[in-house]
């Protein structure tokens, strides 16, 4: 069983920029509905940022580092949770 997380969570080759969240950003082991709720937590993170009329354009550009940061964690977590559900 393994997981991974996405290198990036925003493609910044096209404009507008495309931002990966969920499945398309990350997959873990099935134990422990992380991947579910991380996905939420992502949706949540970048409907955030695109609601936010006053901020500047670092808020969208942080969006990768704060949730690849959580998917990352996450995904040792699903994977040690994983090891021992066996």
């Amino acid at each position: 069983m393994g997981a991974i997380v996405a290198d990036s969570y925003i493609n910044k080759q096209n404009r507008p920029y495309a931002f990966l969240v969920g499945d398309s950003a990350h997959a873990f082991p099935p134990s422990g509905g992380f991947g579910m709720n991380t996905g939420i937590g992502d949706s949540f993170n970048l409907a955030h940022k695109l609601a936010c009329h006053d901020c500047h354009g670092d808020v969208l550009r942080n969006y990768d580092n704060e949730r690849r940061y959580v998917g990352n964690l996450t995904k040792e977590l699903a994977l040690i949770n994983y090891q021992k559900s066996l």
